[in-house]
């Protein structure tokens, strides 16, 4: 084989990565090391990259080790599933959406989405609201904009905003600046247009500037809970990318993806009452699945909101 150089990743979920006949998974974390070797097989082509996870029914540790030697010396599919009957590994499946049944949701019910009011998680606001009229509370780490200055006021197109800031925004600009000035006018006048057409679609919309990762989180939705009555639903779409490839990338930059994600849900499940909730629905990713260049970290933590799917099903 050409590929002289080795990749191994371990997970001990039940030799299935958690798909098997075993109801609950077993250390939903170390789902995510499935998302590191094949984000690596993108990126390091002459390096062979497996991820492996062990079920619990092998005899002893020597037996174990030896599945796992033998395989690593062999090529096969990135991921194998090992347990003391065989080895098993994961396909895609056409299967069709069943149908739909009753949202599990009433009129006013409170249900948290993380991400703003912004992009998809809008879009899910809006569908909920049309759907059920329920009280929208948006998470999302921008402030509430405040009201436009007069010179800006009316002004509609990129270039004409544009030219507006380079006369009366802060002097001495690079084109560099004036982007970024260009995309936080564009991406409050989204935000403030999006609440707007969340109200005349019914609901209820609560805006909060929270980051889902700081610990503070708990405090707000006290307070929301206090204010409107438990939490019945989660969404979870907050989400940020840094991509850089492996070697390349900063341990902050890992944190930021890694974090929001994975921390952020631990965060909202923590500070909720497991009977409250109806319905946790967590935004993941094709990088989960087929891991991808430059996006090690967002692959590791879509796979790890999987598994606590998966989990959050089987305990509830």
């Amino acid at each position: 084989n050409a590929k002289n150089s080795l990749l191994v990743t371990l997970s001990r979920l039940d030799g299935a990565f958690g798909l098997g006949d075993i109801p609950t998974v077993a250390v939903p974390l170390s789902g995510g090391m499935a998302g590191l070797a094949k984000t690596a097989g993108h990126e390091w082509k002459e390096v062979r990259c497996r991820a492996f996870d062990m079920a619990d029914n092998f005899a002893n540790a020597v037996e174990t080790s030896a599945a796992v030697v033998a395989e690593m010396l062999v090529d096969g599919p990135v991921e194998t599933g090992l347990s003391a009957s065989g080895s098993t590994t994961l396909e895609l499946a056409v299967e069709p959406i069943s149908e739909r049944g009753k949202l599990p949701l009433s009129e006013g019910d409170v249900v948290i989405i993380t991400g703003g009011a912004r992009g998809v998680t809008a879009e899910i606001a809006a569908a909920l609201a049309g759907a059920c009229r329920p009280t929208l509370v948006l998470f999302g780490r921008s402030d509430l904009p405040a009201d436009e200055p007069e010179w800006l006021a009316g002004l509609d197109g990129e270039s004409a905003i544009k030219k507006a800031l380079m006369l009366n925004g802060p002097k001495g600009m690079t084109p560099k600046d004036l982007q970024a000035e260009y995309e936080k006018v564009a991406g409050a006048r989204e935000l403030r247009q999006n609440l707007r057409r969340l109200e005349e679609l019914g609901g209820k919309v609560v805006y909060r500037a929270v980051d889902v990762r700081d610990a503070a989180l708990n405090a707000t939705i006290d307070e929301i809970q206090k204010e409107f009555g438990p939490v019945r639903g989660i969404v979870h779409g907050a989400g940020v990318l840094a991509d850089r490839l492996i070697e390349d990338k900063t341990v902050e930059q890992f944190e930021s993806v890694y974090k929001t994600k994975v921390e952020g849900l631990h965060n909202l499940l923590k500070s909720l009452p497991m009977n409250d909730l109806r319905v946790v629905v967590l935004f993941s990713s094709s990088t989960g699945r087929f891991g991808r260049t430059g996006q090690v970290d967002y692959a590791v933590a879509n796979e790890i909101l999987n598994k606590i799917a998966q989990e959050e099903a089987a305990q509830r």
